[in-house]
């Protein structure tokens, strides 16, 4: 399948530009003209990514485009097909310049789905797109090649979890936890919240704190998860629900409403 590939597009979490790319799995397409597309943009500072998108783009030679999944992006997405046509016709490699075969690759939850979806709510129906979910592992299986350009025909695959994440540390692991790439449970949705807790303070970003009806920031986990609990109403039997409420935190905290964050010591 992968010497088929006219062009691979690898898209990861701007928010982890570095943490949890999975370069083994990528050997899969050595040799491949790549676009490293990072994904939710939107979530990030972007004086802070246009940086570490120069960065990676000399390291490794291939380009480095941010982006985010909306409607609106749609004339973007067309600009970044048009750019894997360019690297497939300059490539030696690729026979057929009549049509283009393109694999999505990336870590669960990037947006890889989603990306295909923008192309597809142009021509089909909504039964005809690819599910989606805020938590990894909804894609089960390589999908049929789509059609998401008439002329030149250009087909894609959104490829499953083919890249898991890289995990070098706790860290690494907690980090691809808090952007969803990990399911919840893996880490323990309160330990997530206290590793989350301690980069925002570490950082001296607050935000958190009059969302979760604190009157200021706080190191300890448990007061701010019962302060949320409160707020939010997340009782049982006159408790807070610590599940329910550290689950809330993490949704805020992937929502942006914690501010534009990108989780690298830069």
């Amino acid at each position: 399948m992968a010497r088929a590939t006219d062009c691979v597009i690898e898209m990861h979490d701007a928010r982890i530009p570095f943490t949890g790319r999975n370069h083994l799995a990528n050997k899969a397409y050595e040799g491949r003209p790549k676009v490293l597309l990072l994904n939710k943009a939107d979530l990030v500072n972007p004086i802070q990514l246009k940086a570490i998108c120069k960065q990676i783009s000399v390291q490794e030679s291939m380009p480095v485009i941010p982006t985010w999944i909306t409607c609106d992006q749609l004339s973007k997405f067309r600009s970044i097909i048009r750019t894997c046509h360019t690297m497939a016709n300059a490539d030696q490699l690729t026979i057929r310049k009549d049509k283009y075969t393109f694999f999505v690759s990336g870590i669960p939850n990037c947006g890889k789905s989603p990306f295909i979806n923008v192309f597809k709510k142009q021509q089909d129906t909504d039964k005809n797109k690819l599910k989606v979910a805020p938590y990894p592992g909804v894609t089960k299986n390589i999908s049929n090649r789509l059609k998401i350009i008439q002329s030149p025909p250009t087909y894609i695959y959104d490829t499953p979890g083919v890249n898991q994440p890289r995990v070098s540390n706790t860290e690494d692991l907690f980090k691809l936890a808090m952007c969803g790439a990990i399911p919840l449970k893996v880490t323990g949705a309160l330990s997530t919240v206290d590793y989350c807790l301690f980069w925002l303070n570490r950082k001296g970003l607050y935000r958190y704190a009059p969302l979760c009806g604190l009157a200021k920031p706080s190191n300890n986990v448990v007061e701010v998860v019962a302060h949320l609990a409160r707020a939010r109403d997340l009782m049982t039997n006159g408790k807070p629900d610590m599940n329910s409420a550290s689950n809330t935190f993490m949704q805020m905290f992937n929502k942006g409403q914690f501010g534009k964050i990108i989780l690298e010591d830069l």
